[in-house]
């Protein structure tokens, strides 16, 4: 399926957006702190980053532009 900007019409569009990038660097200082200070194993922190991050994607459903830069929140799937 191909998802179309409103502000500009380009189908040049992937997920992310501020809302997104804020999630990866709070999960990533939390990250470094869980290891280096509580002393949890890394492996086990990478992997509960790895499923936040797909749960993250999946449950904001932010899309961005990438040739406008136009950020917004995609409505839930309908068929065509």
């Amino acid at each position: 399926m191909v998802v179309i900007c409103p502000n500009c019409g380009s189908d040049h569009t992937r997920r992310g957006g501020h809302s997104i990038w804020t999630i990866y660097v709070v999960l990533i200082a939390a990250a470094v702190a869980s290891v280096l200070v509580f002393h949890l194993h890394a492996g086990l922190v990478a992997a509960i980053v790895l499923a936040v991050i797909v749960i993250a994607n999946l449950a904001i459903e932010q899309r961005v532009c990438s040739d406008c830069g136009y950020q917004w929140r995609d409505g839930p799937s309908r068929p065509e």
